[in-house]
Parts: structure tokens; C-alpha cells; sequence
């Protein structure tokens, strides 16, 4: 599995809340990247990501510098492209509120025409400091859901 790429002051040792997902679509890489790489396609399968607008850069297939607002976890976010390698790297950086973020996404293919989706998220920010041991689990869970109905609606055949 590749390694995340850790912006300064974002990197897991630390960081109030840590977050590992991983999983699995039968689907192949490019489907599964023609879906991830569309933030306004988010909410039709992931419940925690509301109303993403573009700011700036390419929409509504994102690219490296593209940024984007959007409400996640009932919180408003604004979030930038830091890190895009087509059908492999996916990362973004962002907060709102005084909380910051890195969210990254690593994809590889299983060797059988599907896809081994892995995501890691850092939160930092003084209400993540607060609520980081009751937030991290949630955001684990959420997370997973976010992973596996990544993997199922690729797995449709349809394209956003």
C-alpha cells in the first residue's frame, strides 16, 4: 500500500483524531476514481457530505488546486486539491471553524480487475481537541460507509 503524503502539522502523531478506512469494489481503478474525483457526487452516496460548491479550479471533476465548500459532519468546510495522481492519489486539505484537516485516498488494484480503496484523515483544532475521543470513532464509522458505498455505486457500471 502507498504511503500518505502528510502536509506539516497534519501528520497522524498527534493529531486529536487519526482515522483509518479501508476496502474493497469489485470495480476497476477508473471506476472507482470517476467517482471519488467528483465532490458534487458525494452526497449520493456518502449521507456526511452536503451541498459542495466549487470555489475555485476545475469542477466538477476536481483537480490539484481545485477548491470546494461543502457541509460534512453538520459543519460547514472549505477544502483544497493538495495531492492528485490520476487513478492512484487523492488528497485534500481543508476546515472551517478553527479545525483543520487532511483527508488522502490511495488506490490500487487487486490484481483480479478490482480496486483496494484506502483513506486516512488528521483533524487538528481546539473543539477537536475537546471532542476527539467521541469524534474519532464516529468519523471511523462514517468514514467506512463513505469507503464501502464508494465500492458499490463503482461497482453499478455507471459513471457520474
Amino acid at each position: 500500500m502507498s504511503e500518505i503524503i502528510w502536509p506539516v502539522g497534519l501528520e497522524p502523531a498527534g493529531a486529536p483524531i487519526y482515522a483509518v478506512n479501508d476496502g474493497h469494489s469489485r470495480a476497476p481503478r477508473d471506476a472507482v476514481w470517476s467517482w471519488l474525483v467528483r465532490p458534487d457526487q458525494w452526497p449520493t452516496y456518502y449521507r456526511n457530505a452536503r451541498r459542495p460548491r466549487p470555489r475555485s479550479g476545475p469542477w466538477p471533476e476536481v483537480a490539484l488546486d481545485s477548491t470546494f465548500t461543502w457541509l460534512t459532519f453538520g459543519a460547514p468546510c472549505t477544502s483544497t486539491v493538495t495531492e492528485f495522481e490520476p487513478l492512484e492519489r487523492f488528497a485534500f486539505t481543508g476546515g472551517g471553524m478553527g479545525e483543520v484537516g487532511h483527508h488522502a485516498w490511495v488506490l490500487t488494484d487487486d490484481g483480479e480487475g478490482g480496486t483496494i480503496i484506502h483513506t486516512e484523515e488528521t483533524q487538528r483544532g481546539k473543539l477537536i481537541a475537546l471532542f476527539g475521543p467521541v469524534l474519532q470513532s464516529w468519523m471511523r464509522s462514517q468514514h467506512q460507509k463513505w469507503v464501502d458505498n464508494l465500492a458499490r455505486t463503482a461497482e453499478t457500471g455507471r459513471r457520474p
